[in-house]
């Protein structure tokens, strides 16, 4: 038997005393692979941390720390893919406190990788997921596999969720490498811009291979696209008569900034033309005509692109 790849798994936690041991278990049965478990605590203000502590007593491979102060879900798990120790692993991943991943997830993640890439190349792999609400169980990504056709769609909206995500460790040094002083958007947007923009993203939304709980207190819930949503309308209406920021144009300034000498050629065409939309009229009515980004639905199309015309993003 060779030598299983070793996989450090960030989990960030904050007041998730009800469902993280579940988690960490199914993490901890991870087949195939070699797994580090990486745990940071947001100063919960329940069990959460007591919970994940008798956890990394118990297992050596699971360490367990709890910031100073609250930090947010996106720097808590930022900081960890930054850390000193975490440059030394084949692959990563992100892990919620409140999931089920099956435990193929890690294993099915590698063995794509390393049929469709070489280990020189950057690459990000994600697969679907299953929904759970109730006794309702419902999948997700697989209604945004034709955004891998329109590559400035995370520009503008992101639709891959960093519990899907296994990158490996040469994507992982590029993003290691520049680290800005804060990430406008979240953590998942960061990464996957690296994998679309310098290396390799490979979707399988053919298969699911977690469950992700919806339970009224997620960070981060279901991926909707509210196609009918009057909400979703007003709120674009809004930023006409009120400040904003254009946290999609700043993200991807400081990305292209950072991250200049690994671009793909594909890649920094995409970031060129995003970052240039709003020079002009022109411009935008041309980028709000681009194919270049998509949504499966028309409506959450379509208040994009009045979006991209009145220099929103």
């Amino acid at each position: 038997m060779g030598v299983k790849p070793r996989v450090l798994v960030m989990m960030a936690t904050y007041r998730g005393e009800s469902w993280v041991g579940e988690q960490i278990d199914s993490i901890l049965g991870q087949e195939g692979v070699d797994v580090t478990l990486r745990i940071c605590d947001d100063q919960s203000p329940d069990g959460t941390f007591s919970i994940c502590r008798s956890y990394a007593n118990r297992f050596p491979n699971i360490i367990a720390t709890r910031n100073e102060m609250n930090l947010g879900v996106n720097d808590n798990f930022m900081q960890m893919l930054y850390e000193d120790e975490a440059g030394d692993y084949d692959y990563y991943a992100f892990s919620d406190q409140d999931d089920l991943w099956m435990p193929n997830k890690l294993e099915a993640a590698v063995e794509m990788i390393e049929a469709k890439t070489s280990s020189e190349e950057p690459a990000l792999y994600y697969c679907d997921l299953f929904n759970v609400e109730g006794r309702n169980e419902s999948r997700e990504l697989y209604q945004f596999s034709e955004c891998e056709r329109h590559p400035a769609t995370v520009l503008l909206r992101n639709y891959i969720n960093g519990c899907v995500m296994v990158f490996n460790r040469s994507l992982a040094q590029i993003v290691r490498s520049y680290r800005p002083n804060h990430f406008p958007r979240m953590h998942d947007v960061w990464l996957h811009m690296a994998g679309r923009f310098c290396g390799t993203v490979i979707a399988d939304t053919d298969h699911a291979y977690m469950k992700r709980r919806i339970t009224g207190s997620n960070v981060v819930g279901k991926t909707t696209l509210n196609p009918g949503s009057i909400g979703e309308t007003i709120k674009l209406a809004l930023l006409a008569f009120q400040p904003y920021d254009r946290v999609q144009s700043e993200t991807a300034q400081l990305f292209y900034a950072g991250y200049d000498k690994y671009l793909k050629p594909e890649g920094r065409r995409v970031l060129e033309e995003f970052l240039h939309y709003r020079d002009s009229l022109d411009n935008r009515i041309r980028y709000s005509g681009s194919r270049s980004y998509w949504l499966p639905s028309p409506e959450a199309l379509l208040r994009m692109k009045v979006g991209v015309l009145l220099g929103f993003y």
